[in-house]
């Protein structure tokens, strides 16, 4: 790469410096040195810049060993850019509000029921008023992101394949809710934000490339390929709850859905009221070594089998290092679901990726928008 002059060069030593410490700060000029290879002045030099700028601050002392003064350390100006994470549920939203360091500054929960037909002005009210109540200043680079079950036409901002949310139909939704909220706004798929969260803080760390098997009220899916999610032309990749994966024209929802996991249960004489109970209690019963009443091994054995059926294709098309099985039914099923689906989908096909269960974490969606929004935030400002 050809550097043209010496303000590109102090660029990236700026980008270079302000990752570092993002990832490993606060660091000592010394540390921060040898972190990107810069002489004693430049780093010098460097700091005294970025600090006169507002990018980042000192950050108290490190003792030293020896003789010497202590050494003064710096880090990012978590003050200098913020973002905002939204999950958008069907009576609720959650929201959260990072600093440029990613570290959580604020949230909250706000009810949607009782609040009339249009569900933006109670977001943009919800989000104004968590910034004005912790004192985040307008004038920083800041950005959210919006996780929505369902996917959002890259032409026209319209949200597709979500029935269930009536009130965000009809509309240019990211064009609407970034002058709602007054900044920049990206929409995301809620699964695909759990597989984000999955990357940077769960059971896919380290893994480029992934399949995600969303199980609950619905059924979805998440691809990451060379650790990047794939969105599909339009927006719609991973949206598998209605493709018929039969010749019958079985649909996959029908097959492994919150719905189709209960009567299976049944059918296995393990009553419980939701799917991801009979799944747990499954578990258990074989974990403990008594069965109890029912057939709990039958029921998972079974219940393997139709995932293993329902991933098959993706696994052959993209040949992931790890499928995740994730939603309430994936999380309780734990590693003994997990092994059985291993089992099934490796007599399938000649890939053999590692199954998992998902981490589970609270608050994933809103997790996994916060993660890319602050990365956002973080290139704009680092750039």
């Amino acid at each position: 790469m050809r550097i043209r002059g010496p303000g590109a060069l102090r660029a990236m030593n700026d980008r270079a410096a302000l990752q570092a410490l993002a990832l490993h700060g606060p660091l000592s000029r010394t540390e921060l040195e040898h972190e990107i290879g810069l002489s004693k002045p430049a780093a010098a030099e460097l700091l005294r810049r970025l600090a006169e700028i507002g990018l980042v601050r000192q950050d108290g002392h490190r003792t030293s060993a020896g003789p010497g003064p202590n050494a003064k350390l710096w880090t990012i100006d978590e003050r200098a850019g913020y973002a905002v994470g939204v999950d958008v549920i069907s009576a609720s939203f959650d929201v959260g509000v990072v600093d440029l360091t990613g570290t959580l500054v604020a949230d909250r929960k706000i009810n949607l029921r009782g609040s009339g037909p249009d569900p933006v002005p109670v977001l943009r009210r919800a989000v104004l008023d968590l910034l004005r109540d912790h004192d985040l200043p307008a004038d920083v680079p800041r950005r959210a992101v919006v996780g929505i079950s369902g996917s959002i036409d890259p032409v026209t901002g319209f949200l597709g394949y979500a029935p269930h949310l009536p009130r965000w139909y009809d509309f240019d939704v990211p064009g609407r809710l970034a002058e709602a909220l007054e900044m920049p706004v990206t929409v995301e798929n809620d699964v695909n934000l759990v597989a984000t969260d999955e990357l940077r803080h769960g059971c896919a760390r380290g893994y480029r490339d992934v399949v995600l098997l969303w199980m609950s009220r619905g059924v979805a899916a998440a691809v990451l390929v060379d650790g990047k999610l794939h969105r599909g032309s339009r927006g719609a990749a991973g949206e598998v709850d209605f493709a018929p994966i039969s010749p019958e024209g079985q649909r996959m929802s029908e097959l492994i859905d919150a719905k189709a996991v209960l009567e299976l249960a049944g059918r296995y004489g393990l009553g419980a009221s939701r799917a991801a109970t009979a799944v747990r209690r499954a578990v258990a019963a074989i974990n403990d070594g008594k069965p109890g009443a029912g057939d709990p091994d039958g029921f998972l054995a079974e219940l393997a089998g139709r995932i293993a059926h329902a991933t098959v294709i993706a696994v052959s098309l993209i040949d992931p290092q790890l499928v995740v099985l994730t939603g309430d039914i994936g999380v309780a099923g734990g590693d003994r679901l997990a092994d059985r689906v291993a089992d099934r989908l490796h007599r399938l096909v000649a890939h053999r990726p590692e199954v998992r269960p998902g981490t589970g974490r609270d608050h994933a969606v809103r997790h996994g928008a916060l993660a890319a929004a602050i990365q956002q935030v973080q290139e704009e400002i680092f750039g």
